[in-house]
């Protein structure tokens, strides 16, 4: 008997995610007709997409706001396609702000609906808690620690472990990728890794790039920059363009002698991940990324900025010390963030140099990056999810 599914995510993260629940379901069953909201992961994957999701991929309270038109838009799609056709099941994959509203769409339908994935209770808007208990009928959570918070509020909820697991295998071809893409694997390799949203990446590369130009100053190093798969190259380029434009702006009025980027920096596509694993650090936006960075063991420099409206909302309403998921998961912060008014190229630079000067502390963050990957659980969380979707829907009949 065919099944319906339908399922959505809403940023580059929940985009990979889903696709790697896609594909295990597939595996287990191939009675399955899948629609939903994503990006182009999932769509290669084989979901009938009513809409790119993903290309939005708004972050902070502000850039809701100014996107708040083609959410609406998105939503009314949404809910036409869930009355019309419905759907044996729904799949949330985080995104809360838009993801409870067609929960609650759900329900009224009286369609079954699993949440993979949840919302960060942990850090904000705990409140949420109680509606995910009133919607759902299966949570699927991705930390250890969560499992507890959800049943303790009365949801269903399993423990399935982190897919990053699955997306990320270790390779040993450092020299291989070195050679491919001219690279000096005796010399450091730093990573920018401004975000997977173009907002993020406005706010962030040029603090990285000054960054750069001061560690460049100080210590023979080479620059990578592993796009996300939903940034046009020629939307970085020319980012970096209009920053080199603005730094010889900048030297002319100053009378100084400033030029252009005073070194190359490699700027391609990673979603193998065979680039990131041959960083020695990596500058990077607080975000999935840090935990991907975390699996892979590399030492990084977690830098955040939102807007102002943004920023002063998360500190009314985040409730934890740190903002990296690295950290998080580790229980402490071990990896420095420069979060806001203090993403200062110069205090960023300092401590990379430092970590470029001293082997063994590198070696000694590594460590404690290989523990947070330990707390992620075992690899499989996409197979273990897929099946206990599955068993849900069967047991629908």
């Amino acid at each position: 008997m065919l099944r319906k599914i339908f399922i959505i995510a809403g940023d580059p993260s929940g985009d990979l995610h889903g696709a790697s629940l896609v594909n295990a379901m597939r595996e287990i069953s191939s009675d399955l007709e899948i629609y939903g909201l994503g990006g182009g992961r999932m769509e290669k994957a084989g979901v009938r997409l009513l809409d790119r999701l993903t290309e939005l991929a708004i972050v902070g309270f502000s850039e809701a706001i100014r996107n708040i038109f083609a959410l609406r838009q998105i939503y009314k799609k949404t809910g036409e396609f869930l009355r019309r056709e419905k759907p044996d099941m729904v799949i949330l994959i985080d995104y809360p702000g838009f993801n409870l509203r067609v929960g609650y769409l759900a329900k009224k339908l009286k369609i079954p609906l699993i949440y993979y994935i949840g919302p960060q209770i942990w850090a904000w808007r705990r409140g949420r808690i109680k509606d995910i208990a009133e919607l759902v009928n299966k949570m699927l959570v991705i930390f250890s620690f969560e499992e507890e918070t959800y049943r303790k509020a009365g949801v269903d909820v399993s423990f399935v472990g982190h897919p990053l697991l699955d997306a990320i295998q270790q390779t040993k071809d450092e020299e291989a990728v070195c050679r491919k893409y001219g690279l000096d694997p005796n010399l450091p390799i730093v990573g920018l890794m401004p975000g997977s949203r173009k907002q993020e990446i406005d706010r962030l590369l040029s603090v990285m790039l000054e960054a750069s130009v001061k560690i460049a100053d100080n210590r023979k190093v080479q620059f990578v920059l592993p796009l996300a798969a939903n940034i046009p190259m020629s939307y970085i380029k020319d980012r970096i363009t209009e920053f080199e434009t603005t730094r010889l702006h900048r030297a002319r009025l100053c009378d100084s002698e400033e030029e252009r980027l005073p070194f190359p920096i490699l700027v391609v596509r990673d979603e193998d991940y065979k680039i990131r694993r041959i960083m020695t650090l990596a500058l990077v936006a607080s975000g999935t990324a840090t935990l991907e960075n975390a699996c892979l063991g590399i030492p990084m420099i977690i830098i955040y900025k939102v807007s102002f409206f943004s920023y002063l909302l998360a500190r009314l309403l985040i409730r934890i010390p740190t903002i990296g998921l690295a950290n998080i998961v580790a229980g402490k912060k071990i990896v420095p963030e420069f979060i806001q008014r203090k993403a200062n190229s110069k205090e960023i630079a300092k401590v990379a140099c430092h970590w470029l000067g001293n082997p063994g502390l590198l070696a000694e963050i590594r460590q404690d990056l290989k523990r947070v990957k330990e707390k992620l659980g075992t690899p499989g969380a996409s197979k273990r999810a897929a099946k206990i979707i599955l068993e849900e829907v069967l047991a629908r009949d």
